[in-house]
């Protein structure tokens, strides 16, 4: 079934509307709609607007055992310096309380030239490239993550290499800075071969998984979603290149859940999640972390001179012959922004499990769809 084209503005509304009528402060619905919305537009539909329901305002464990987001939470601070902060989001919206902490990081590196700003005890904040992506229009390079580790193991999680047991979570890392007549540069990756999103996505579509992506219970590679059980890291758990994946996963996690205190030893027993809250050596880790960054470009040179550099080197990318099947070679986010144009042009397509799961919260919230 063809999806149908719905208008960004639509939605937009819609969403802020639904967050509202569910508890949200008007800030927070606003700021966690453009973070879903952002995500649609760019056509990276696993951390759309088809989330809406499932991992914001349904009990979905986004970062406590009961799935329950504190709609109207606030950041409170933990420590802070001229050029960092450390916050504790108190299992509230993450995708506004994000936005919030980025907001922080900008701020302190205009004044100081760099800031950095982690946050614990939080839920799931979406796409990790908007937050990386808002340090582009004040000049300057900005870098996001999220992490989590599961001692103890989680169904549906990512392999450390070299091991059986799923412990982490696709600790995504994101990366943005800007060009100047080219699109921005916005990377935004999981370290698992693919986010588990995507793999909820193929099966929400009825759609096969590619077999290199996920074994099932048995450890044996499966290409039906409803049957994955791990996830491998990107380049693979026992094969030549997965060590690179599964090294990048712990190194979001240290700058996530051990840098912002969220690995404790005394976490809330209702914020942990995986097979058991139970302690592991001394620790277990309360609620999803995340970590923010920002870098003011004219600490290190001319700003203009830096973008066009960025040019230089998209534009040589972009001349470069491509392989067979592809028209040409790209950097990362110039297929997002060409994505983008297209759909506020014709719409944000919607298939059809999202579309139902969005006339359910109308008729819950009594918002019109």
């Amino acid at each position: 079934m063809k999806p149908e084209r719905v208008a960004a503005d639509r939605l937009r509304k819609f969403s802020i509307a639904v967050f509202e009528a569910a508890g949200a402060p008007r800030g927070h619905a606003e700021r966690a709609t453009d973070v879903l919305i952002w995500a649609s537009l760019r056509g990276v539909d696993t951390h759309g607007i088809r989330n809406l329901k499932r991992y914001y305002l349904d009990a979905s464990g986004v970062g406590r055992r009961d799935g329950k987001i504190e709609l109207d939470a606030e950041l409170t601070l933990d420590h802070e310096s001229p050029t960092t902060a450390a916050f504790n989001a108190h299992s509230g919206l993450a995708l506004s309380l994000s936005v919030q902490a980025m907001e922080c990081a900008i701020e302190k590196a205009r004044e100081s030239g760099v800031g950095v700003v982690t946050v614990r005890n939080s839920t799931h904040f979406g796409a990790a490239g908007y937050y990386a992506s808002m340090a582009v229009e004040h000049d300057m390079l900005g870098f996001a993550s999220c992490g989590y580790l599961f001692p103890h193991g989680q169904a549906k999680s990512v392999l450390p290499f070299g091991g059986i047991l799923p412990m982490l979570s696709t600790n995504p890392l994101a990366m943005a800075c800007p060009a100047d007549k080219m699109p921005p540069y916005v990377l935004d990756m999981s370290t698992s071969i693919v986010p588990v999103n995507r793999i909820e996505l193929y099966e929400e579509e009825a759609k096969p998984v590619p077999s290199d992506w996920a074994l099932d219970t048995n450890g044996d590679p499966t290409a039906k979603a409803d049957q994955v059980h791990s996830v491998n890291p990107l380049g693979g758990a026992i094969t030549f290149g997965g060590h690179k994946g599964y090294g990048l996963a712990i190194a979001s996690w240290i700058l996530t859940g051990l840098l912002s205190g969220a690995w404790r030893t005394d976490a809330e027993r209702a914020r942990v999640l995986g097979d058991t809250p139970e302690r592991k050596h001394g620790f277990s880790q309360e609620g999803i972390a995340h970590s923010f960054a920002a870098i003011r470009i004219d600490q290190f040179g001319d700003p203009q001179v830096f973008r066009r550099g960025m040019d230089a080197m998209i534009h040589a990318i972009n001349d470069s012959p491509p392989a067979e099947g592809f028209e040409q070679v790209q950097v990362p986010g110039q297929g997002a922004h060409a994505t983008e144009q297209e759909r506020r042009r014709e719409g944000i397509p919607i298939n059809a499990a999202t579309m139902a799961a969005l006339r359910s919260l109308a008729e819950e919230y009594g918002v019109p769809l």
